[in-house]
């Protein structure tokens, strides 16, 4: 048998339920695959629909190209797509030493977000040092730049992620949605999420060049991982986008959106049921919400004083929390001579107390 990984779960029980039915009866048979065949019927709906939103994107997007582009300035609804991948360490040698198996380098996490309608992936290169976390205040902020640099200037915008509750499918995101339509940056946001198992999506399709491609490089330094993404396609796909250097510089700040927002909004409850909200400038403040792509929309209001609103200014925003004094000794003592000459000083610098 074949290895795989990301399993749906639901199909292996409903799949083994099924297969240890033989001394059943058959109503009890025909309900253990009714059980499946619903499961696998929302499964393709939710599917299809993330196929016509792309479908869509692309007949209407023309020659539009990612970019510094104003909110608002283009009256048609794109598509993105977004998911944090495994991450890589470095350095990472093709030719793999193999006293570094057993050893932890420098840990350097990615997060894409696709614009399949172009087509083309940023991918935000965060250093060990610059991870705040996976949690939304990073996806959000991530999510924000993305829109600020690198979006098509759409006035509507349909977004696909997976179900993970801890990064994407929690109250704080859906207030941070709201608060675009509220300052009209868009004027309608959805935001979909895959049903669980069944989450492969274009995000995947750039991090696997990327990691096909990393596997045959040698990378000592973020610049160097940067260079790896903008090579991994020969059109220029891939996109890289540094969160922050080695050294500590911040050239993607992390804000602290939960403190911002959550003065203003009330959380949303049964979130984890639903797979698709929409919110619009027209009804500011309400979330439309509805469990799957043929279910009926429910209006909530998410606002705490409809008469109070976020400001327009953006948060305050999250120092990086760096490397530790273990951490940057750990570093240099073990991980330190498989660096390249001119990248040890910049990925395994001494400890402050070695400079001491």
């Amino acid at each position: 048998m074949r290895p795989r990984s990301d399993l749906c779960w639901e199909c292996q029980k409903n799949n083994s339920a099924v297969f240890h039915s033989a001394n059943l009866t058959d109503v009890q048979k025909a309900a253990r695959v009714e059980k499946q065949v619903e499961h696998l019927r929302v499964v393709n709906l939710e599917r299809d629909c993330y196929r016509e939103m792309v479908k869509n994107s692309k007949d209407i997007i023309g020659d539009a190209k990612l970019g510094n582009n104003a909110p608002c300035t283009r009256d048609f609804a794109m598509h993105y797509s977004f998911d944090f991948a495994q991450q890589v360490h470095i350095p990472s040698n093709p030719e793999q030493p193999g006293p570094i198996y057993f050893l932890c380098p420098r840990k350097v996490g990615l997060f894409g977000i696709a614009c399949e309608a172009v087509p083309s992936q940023v991918n935000y290169i965060i250093d060990e040092g610059m991870s705040i976390s996976k949690g939304s205040n990073a996806v959000i902020s991530y999510m924000h730049d993305f829109f600020d640099n690198f979006g098509l200037g759409e006035s509507s915008v349909h977004l696909h992620c997976d179900n993970c509750s801890g990064q994407n499918k929690n109250r704080f995101m859906m207030w941070y949605l709201s608060w675009r339509t509220l300052h009209r940056l868009h004027t309608d946001i959805t935001i979909n999420f895959l049903v669980v198992g069944h989450t492969k999506f274009a995000p995947d399709w750039g991090f696997g060049l990327i990691k096909k491609r990393f596997r045959r490089c040698m990378c000592s330094s973020l610049q160097d991982v940067a260079n790896v993404i903008s090579s991994s396609t020969t059109s220029g796909m891939n996109i890289p986008r540094s969160v922050g250097t080695e050294g500590g510089e911040t050239l993607v700040p992390v804000f602290d959106w939960q403190a911002f927002l959550g003065p203003y909004f009330r959380p949303l409850a049964g979130i984890k049921a639903m797979h698709h909200m929409r919110f619009s400038s027209d009804h500011p403040g309400v979330a439309f919400i509805k469990q799957f792509a043929d279910s009926a929309e429910t209006p909530v209001n998410i606002l705490l004083d409809p008469t109070l609103r976020p400001p327009r200014e953006l948060p305050s925003p999250l120092p990086p929390p760096g490397l530790s004094e273990q951490r940057m000794k750990y570093l240099y003592t073990t991980i330190r001579e498989f660096c390249t000459e001119d990248t040890r000083n910049i990925v395994c610098p001494p400890p402050q107390t070695e400079l001491a």
